[in-house]
């Protein structure tokens, strides 16, 4: 338990450092150059971690599952995926100079030809992490989100302070990428993984067929997750589009917590399937109950806070980022849930379905947002996201059912869905003055739901130790996790 709850909270300061560093760097823009360019600022990055996505997507999670359950093997397997991040860089490269040349407006071309240069290196940072996490050093990511957030602050606030502007700022992202890189090769060093990019001798192509859905699955979260920014800026103002950035990178903040933990837990659910099906899918039907209760008291909390924070934060000249950062922060237990099965799918070798749900969220979201955005203005962005969470939910939860173990609820559990949405839509309803007695009144329906309904039981954080603790190999230098 202590060893998941330390890689737990290390990814959590690896994961919460990135957007930390990212949100100051928004918020400086919007102090010093506005909304406009904020607006331009959030579109760039959006095409950029969509690129990346392309270049890097799935290897962290293919390197994670194959070096942690055949640690031996775990430099070969290196050097094949560097092959192959190598080879998915270039021409995701590639893609994003056509974009910077067929679509962006001239004062947009040469930052977006900047961040192109980061493309490569993010691709190999992406086998780094699945070896750190596969020998249970979670933490040095978090020392490397740490050290690649300073350059690019320091970057960012000498390009402010000096009046520039979007290009000295990527310029910035590209340098902190390449420190972040030479960091990480020295700690791969440590545990004795050297020569990462030599040639794999054999299997690159055996390595890219497997890592085909991995991929598939990451680049369309990915793309799930930042076409509602693409869509907006393309329908709507930049100025309107900066204060959709303002809610997406406060929301994007939220995620964090339940990211982190899965990233700290899939190890385990990848052996814990090989050592015991039964534990696993304990661990899975647990993990998903917890993050859900979870999800919902921290929602209750975000919902009052989320006015203070914009004003407090950006101003009261964004005040319109509050209804939408509201509706974002009402998806955080779907998207709690969805990370549980969706990586304990992964774990089970189901990628397969996965990338098929996933490829059907990311074109009912895209259609959502066409028509939802001209109606309802940014708002509709929140609702779409909303919408495909809920629909992605009941979709791998029928994988599950379908594929590990049946699910087969008690007749008091299926009170559980309105246990959980009932305090959410008290909060979101009542006016901001009332919110926090409203979500002092949330938090108790939600323990006396989540009682009734058998959502939290008494056994259960026991059951859930139990089925994390299958033996895992140790790592490549030999030292316990």
């Amino acid at each position: 338990m202590a060893s998941v709850l330390a890689n737990s909270l290390a990814m959590l300061a690896a994961r919460l450092l990135v957007p930390l560093f990212s949100f100051a760097i928004n918020l400086g823009i919007a102090r010093v150059l506005g909304a406009h360019e904020l607006g331009q600022y959030v579109q760039l990055i959006a095409i950029l971690l969509v690129v990346q996505a392309l270049a890097g997507g799935g290897l962290t999670q293919l390197v994670t599952r194959d070096a942690a359950a055949r640690p031996a093997e775990a430099e070969a397997l290196a050097r094949r995926a560097n092959v192959v991040g190598t080879a998915l860089a270039l021409a995701a490269t590639a893609a994003l100079l056509a974009y910077q040349a067929l679509v962006l407006g001239p004062e947009l071309r040469t930052a977006a030809g900047m961040l192109a240069l980061s493309v490569v290196p993010s691709a190999w940072i992406a086998v780094q992490e699945g070896l750190f996490m596969a020998a249970h050093r979670h933490y040095w990511i978090a020392v490397i989100a740490l050290v690649e957030g300073v350059v690019k602050l320091a970057v960012a606030g000498a390009v402010l302070l000096a009046g520039g502007g979007l290009v000295g700022l990527c310029i910035g992202l590209t340098l902190a990428r390449l420190v972040a890189l030479g960091l990480g090769a020295a700690l791969t060093a440590r545990l004795g993984l050297r020569g990462l990019h030599r040639a794999p001798g054999g299997g690159s192509l055996a390595f890219a067929r497997e890592l085909l859905p991995f991929a598939g699955i990451f680049t369309l979260a990915m793309l799930y997750f930042r076409q509602d920014v693409l869509v907006v800026g393309a329908l709507r103002s930049e100025a309107e589009t900066g204060l959709y950035g303002v809610a997406a990178t406060l929301y994007a903040m939220s995620l964090l917590g339940p990211t982190s933990v899965m990233s700290a837990l899939f190890p385990r659910l990848a052996a814990s399937h090989a050592a015991s099906p039964s534990a696993y899918r304990d661990a899975t039907v647990l993990s998903a109950k917890l993050l859900a209760a979870g999800g919902v008291a921290a929602t209750l909390v975000l919902l009052v806070l989320a006015g203070p924070l914009v004003r407090l934060l950006y101003g009261a000249e964004f005040e319109g980022a509050v209804p939408v950062l509201g509706l974002l922060f009402a998806i955080l237990p779907l998207h709690g849930v969805n990370t549980v099965l969706g990586q304990a799918l992964q774990a089970a070798h189901l990628q397969g379905p996965i990338l098929t749900m996933t490829a059907a969220a990311v074109a009912v979201n895209l259609v959502a947002l066409f028509l939802l955005v001209p109606q309802l203005g940014i708002a509709g962005g929140a609702w779409s996201l909303l919408l495909t969470s809920g629909i992605s939910l009941l979709w791998m939860g029928a994988i599950y059912h379908r594929h590990v173990s049946p699910l087969a609820p008690k007749p008091r559990q299926l009170v559980m869905p309105f246990a959980l949405a009932g305090p959410i839509v008290l909060v979101l309803a009542s006016p901001e003055r009332l919110r926090m007695p409203a979500a002092a009144g949330g938090l108790v329906l939600l323990a006396a739901g989540a009682l009734l309904s058998g959502l939290v039981e008494r056994d259960d954080l026991a059951r859930l130790l139990s089925g994390l603790r299958a033996r895992t190999p140790a790592p490549a230098d030999g030292k316990g996790a």
